[in-house]
């Protein structure tokens, strides 16, 4: 775990912790633990602080979940693309995972354990929700839950954890 890593109660939802951790992807990283003790908090921290670019290809379904989101990437870069400045930014499907993460920020990161399993049982589940940097204000989001792929696509505001959510055809890792 980094030295910058810090875990709190937090001051806005009751009965969940604030922390911070230092993401090798996206720097510092604020997040927001939901349902949880310390110790399950701590977990998916340090599970998030040790993907790498260079190791991204251990984690599997996260890789595919960038995939799946680098598909909606294209599909909004055909559909709305001429709308924006994009900066020189250009994706399509032979580019390679690691340029859409460089042009996406975290702005929320929320831990959120499930099931009635212990917190040291219960699997990393996270959803992180992006700024795509060459277009102000597009908002995108990917969600995990342990080997599941939960959700990749545009940021919608709605609970990545819903099951309807699933098989909805704008979820771009309904595939994964």
């Amino acid at each position: 775990m980094s030295d910058k890593y810090s875990l709190c109660e937090s001051r806005s939802y009751f009965g969940c912790l604030d922390g911070e951790l230092d993401s090798p992807l996206f720097g510092e990283t604020e997040f927001l633990a939901k349902g949880c003790d310390e110790t399950y908090a701590r977990r998916c921290a340090e599970y998030f602080e040790g993907i790498t670019a260079d190791n991204l290809e251990e984690y599997p379904v996260l890789n595919a979940l960038f995939k799946a989101l680098g598909e909606y990437v294209i599909d909004f870069l055909d559909e709305r693309g001429d709308e924006f400045e994009l900066g020189g930014f250009e994706y399509d499907e032979d580019s390679p995972v690691i340029d859409l993460i460089n042009a996406l920020t975290p702005v929320a990161l929320t831990f959120e354990k499930f099931s009635l399993l212990s917190d040291e049982e219960c699997p990393v589940a996270f959803s992180v929700k992006f700024s795509f940097d060459p277009v102000a204000d597009e908002y995108m989001e990917i969600a995990l839950h342990g080997d599941v792929a939960v959700y990749a696509g545009e940021f919608r505001g709605v609970s990545p954890w819903n099951d309807k959510l699933l098989k909805k055809k704008w979820n771009y890792a309904r595939n994964i």
